[in-house]
């Protein structure tokens, strides 16, 4: 799931745009001459995370919804206050992970359009988010595009539509949105947006992206610091640089500690580097901090520690057994449910890889069918790459090879799809192409040895 709210946009870009790539670079430099954080983290959040509402986030929300409670028990059917309350329940559910407040927000949302019909563009977004979430994507871009009719301008939306354009794979669409986006309103969550599409498509300016995203970050954007961070870091492992990574990771983790996209992006980084005990401890960290109620991350680390027993030749068919069970019950109905109560979260394509991670030829042949429907919603790497996989496993070698190929067309720079396109190729008796995709992945990342394949599943 990376889809996440963005803040308010409130700056005009007539006085920004003159300067904030003077800005950018000012403070790049400042930070790396000057900061104290240099030694430790260069990643560090240059602000004070002691002042209110910043250290402990969550308080913050539950203010907030206290707040916002009173309201609407004031004043039942006010569209305005369901609307704000809706947004909040929203905050929670991206703060916490937790299932539950995304069930509220969308109820409270759908309450607030029936008091509220016209003139409601906040309800319209949490509903719209709730749609991504869901990987409703067709229904995520009919609100934002009937937001959009009605607000030309709502930064939200057009960041929304991005976002659905860049998980289904339309990056050509998603890299011409943002760039408008950016160029009214360069700010930490669109110049964020922007390096995510360039990551996608491959393009050297990621990097520099990232940076000048964190050099426009301003006290409070704790959620959109952290979120920027682990993004960045995501992109640094790919490239074997884990140590920058781990960086990044630890820098997301102080300005929101027990933040679950860190916790689970760091567990990945230290099951590759063999220390399986840190990426349980990651995990774990997570669970805790759950309170034992259902997240959107439950299935993500079940499948994560069965890797881990996997690894270490352990029973690993249980912990996936318990994560196939709570995927199943998020993709019922698959990505065409209106509801969060009607199928929860659209999962197809988890489902199908913890499928192909059991490796039997009954869960083979689902899978296969499960990326068969999942690829006429989406065509991003990722989708590609798995419905690859399935083909593979399923002996049509020839159409996994027109799968990868279509998945590394998209310009990603990920040295897992090469290496499994030299799989593929050697399957297929031709060492030659196969020698070249191999050689591209060590080309991105030259420390992608036999440890790092078999720890996102390659080579197992």
């Amino acid at each position: 799931m990376k889809t996440h709210s963005m803040p308010r946009f409130h700056k005009p870009a007539w006085l920004i745009v003159p300067a904030v790539i003077t800005i950018v670079m000012l403070t790049i430099m400042a930070r790396s001459l000057n900061s104290p954080t240099t030694q430790a983290n260069a990643f560090s959040y240059p602000f004070r995370l002691d002042l209110p509402g910043n250290r402990d986030r969550l308080k913050q929300i539950q203010a907030e919804l206290s707040f916002y409670k009173d309201r609407v028990q004031q004043a039942p059917t006010s569209g305005l206050n369901l609307s704000a309350l809706a947004g909040t329940y929203w905050k929670m559910g991206k703060a916490t992970g937790e299932v539950s407040w995304y069930l509220l927000a969308e109820k409270t949302a759908q309450r607030s359009l029936s008091s509220l019909p016209f003139d409601n563009a906040g309800a319209k977004l949490t509903l719209a988010k709730i749609a991504q979430a869901q990987h409703n994507f067709k229904q995520t871009n009919k609100i934002t595009q009937q937001i959009l009719t009605e607000q030309p301008g709502n930064e939200e939306a057009q960041a929304i539509l991005v976002t659905s354009h860049l998980a289904t794979g339309n990056l050509i669409e998603a890299d011409r949105l943002v760039t408008q986006l950016v160029k009214s309103t360069p700010t930490l969550p669109t110049l964020t947006l922007q390096a995510l599409v360039q990551d996608a498509r491959g393009e050297a300016s990621t990097s520099q992206t990232f940076e000048a995203a964190i050099a426009a970050e301003e006290p409070g954007e704790i959620g959109s610091s952290a979120f920027a961070r682990v993004m960045y870091g995501r992109h640094y492992a790919r490239q074997g640089k884990l140590q920058k990574a781990e960086s990044l990771y630890q820098a997301a983790l102080e300005i929101l500690p027990n933040y679950p996209l860190a916790l689970v992006q760091l567990a990945s980084l230290k099951i590759r580097q063999g220390k399986y005990e840190a990426a349980e401890q990651a995990y774990n960290q997570i669970v805790a901090y759950s309170r034992q109620e259902a997240t959107v991350f439950d299935h993500v680390i079940l499948r994560g520690k069965a890797r881990i027993k996997q690894l270490q030749g352990q029973a690993f068919t249980p912990l996936l057994q318990k994560a196939e069970t709570l995927l199943r019950q998020e993709t019922n109905t698959g990505h065409d449910a209106t509801s969060l109560e009607q199928g929860s979260f659209g999962h197809r394509r988890e489902l199908a890889l913890l499928l192909l991670d059991r490796n039997q030829p009954q869960t083979n042949a689902e899978a296969l069918k499960l990326m068969q429907a999942e690829v006429k919603v989406r065509q991003d790497a990722q989708t590609l790459s798995a419905l690859a996989q399935a083909q593979f496993r399923a002996d049509r070698h020839q159409a996994a090879h027109l799968s990868i190929q279509k998945a590394i067309a998209t310009g990603i720079a990920d040295p897992a799809l090469f290496m499994q396109a030299a799989q593929i190729a050697r399957r297929l008796d031709k060492p030659q192409q196969a020698q070249r995709y191999a050689n591209r992945a060590t080309q991105i990342d030259p420390s992608f040895d036999q440890q790092a394949q078999r720890a996102i599943g390659l080579e197992i």
